[in-house]
């Protein structure tokens, strides 16, 4: 009788409770990834003392962004003599529309890190990247990854655009025969699996689910090594070795594309575990097992695809400030919008809303708990009355 009328109920709300908890679990295990940790330490002694991150110019500052965000770090709050990596891609927007590519990436970056992609000064990253356009070739910039990147920070910032199907149609024009793509578009340089990997992402961003994308996909199936690894190409004239960037951006792609990564486990090893094997004890990643040194750019690439993450797929919805008016004499310039609880009406085409931080879905689930302590209690107080 007392089971039944006292420790019964508890039993259910603790039932109640883990089954709230455990869908949780799988994110929290994640974020206290030590591996994940130990890059990110590495990461952030990589910043310059302007904000930027060390690398091959201002699109690697991008990918630190992406591998920071990835991790669920605050990119505004890391800081190099008060410089941050937001800091400085936006002194570096007047330059952004000479690189389609570069400018992608930093409307990604701003966006990821829950940035506006309108900078303090007034100059709108989106359009900068809408300038890239190339009605003669349909692509934007000079390159496939450039264009690629362009599409998905065009579909993140939900840009609605009117040549969508031009655009898509281009990119498929440029798949070679082996189902991949090459970073300058021509069949000379051959298929790579970095920018076939951002390809996919792209594709899968604007929701193109063609024979092309089947075709990408199997060609990254064939790139893959036996250490269950990728190297840049099978057929590079720099060899096939497995290297740390071409295994973690394939994995991003598949991770887009929702492959079944079991499917992709050699001899008892997955992606991730020979991604992690290219973690040298720095917390940096090395390029490949035959050049052991710490390798910046390995390590912003890697942690995203540890971390699980893809580049936006889908539309980062972010309170905008209003659309800068013509400059006056004396006018102070625009600030860049906070992250608040009242959405901004909308700028430059970018959705005004926050991003979604998971707290909506939590507050049903509190609710919940505190209404079966409500009612565990009142049995309680009946069975002692």
């Amino acid at each position: 009788m007392i089971y039944r009328s006292v420790v019964l109920p508890w039993l259910l709300f603790l039932g109640a409770l883990l089954a709230l908890v455990a869908p949780a679990a799988p994110s929290m295990a994640q974020a206290n990834d030590p591996a994940i940790d130990k890059a990110v330490a590495y990461i952030r002694s990589q910043q310059q003392a302007d904000g930027s991150f060390a690398g091959f110019g201002p699109g690697s500052t991008a990918d630190a962004v992406f591998a920071l965000a990835a991790a669920n770090v605050n990119v505004a709050e890391v800081q190099t003599g008060g410089q941050s990596a937001i800091s400085y891609i936006r002194s570096q927007a007047n330059n952004a529309g000479n690189d389609t590519g570069v400018a992608a990436k930093f409307v990604i970056a701003l966006l990821q890190a829950g940035q506006s992609p309108i900078t303090p000064g007034g100059v709108n990253l989106v359009q900068e990247v809408e300038r890239g356009y190339n009605a003669q070739t349909g692509r934007y910039g000079n390159d496939v990854t450039g264009h690629a990147y362009a599409m998905i920070a065009l579909n993140a910032a939900g840009q609605p655009s009117a040549r969508r199907g031009e655009v898509v149609d281009a990119l498929k024009k440029l798949q070679l025969p082996d189902g991949g793509w090459s970073f300058d578009g021509t069949p000379a340089s051959g298929s790579d699996t970095n920018t076939t990997s951002v390809v996919i992402q792209a594709l899968v961003a604007v929701g193109d689910k063609s024979e092309a994308l089947t075709r990408a996909i199997a060609y990254l199936r064939s790139q893959q090594n036996t250490d269950a690894g990728f190297p840049f190409s099978q057929t590079s004239q720099f060899g096939n070795a497995s290297d740390a960037n071409s295994t973690a951006l394939s994995l991003q792609a598949l991770l887009a594309a929702g492959e079944d990564l079991a499917s992709y486990t050699r001899e008892g090893r997955t992606i991730r575990d020979r991604l992690l094997a290219f973690q040298n004890p720095s917390g940096a990643f090395r390029y490949q097992d035959t050049q052991l040194e710490d390798n910046a750019l390995a390590t912003y690439q890697a942690v995203p695809a540890l971390a699980g993450k893809t580049l936006p797929l889908e539309g980062i919805l972010i309170a905008l400030p209003a659309a800068p008016e013509a400059s006056t004499p004396g006018a102070a310039a625009p600030t860049a919008a906070a992250p608040s609880a009242s959405p901004a009406p909308a700028a430059g085409g970018v959705p005004a809303r926050l991003p979604n931080t998971g707290v909506s879905d939590v507050v049903p689930a509190l609710l919940l708990v505190v209404l079966l302590l409500f009612l565990a209690g009142l049995t309680l107080k009946r069975q002692r009355a």
